[in-house]
């Protein structure tokens, strides 16, 4: 995400939407609990970021999104775009997964 998305509220919400989506579209087409697409997606994402690399807040975070349908702040989507500027390891790993 970019940060001239994050800025606007209303795009995090579109973003948010957009990866609940395809969160749930690897859940179905896969024939996987909510669980079990998380420990694969997670799985997928140390591997994204570099093992070592990913931020256990950040971790802790995306499974807040994903699992337990917490809405992101501006602030928050900020924090973690300028993290990982350089790459998009959830649509990544969630692309892998589909």
């Amino acid at each position: 995400m970019n940060q001239n998305l994050i800025e606007n509220r209303v795009n995090v919400k579109k973003w948010y939407l957009g990866i609940q989506t395809i969160f749930k579209h690897v859940q179905v087409s896969n024939n996987w609990s909510k669980q079990e697409a998380w420990d694969k997606l997670e799985i997928e994402l140390i591997y994204a970021v570099g093992e070592g690399q990913l931020i256990p807040d950040d971790l802790d975070w995306v499974r807040g999104l994903l699992l337990n349908g917490k809405i992101p702040t501006t602030e928050e989507a900020l924090r973690v775009s300028q993290r990982y500027s350089d790459s998009t390891p959830l649509i990544d790993a969630l692309a892998k997964l589909s």
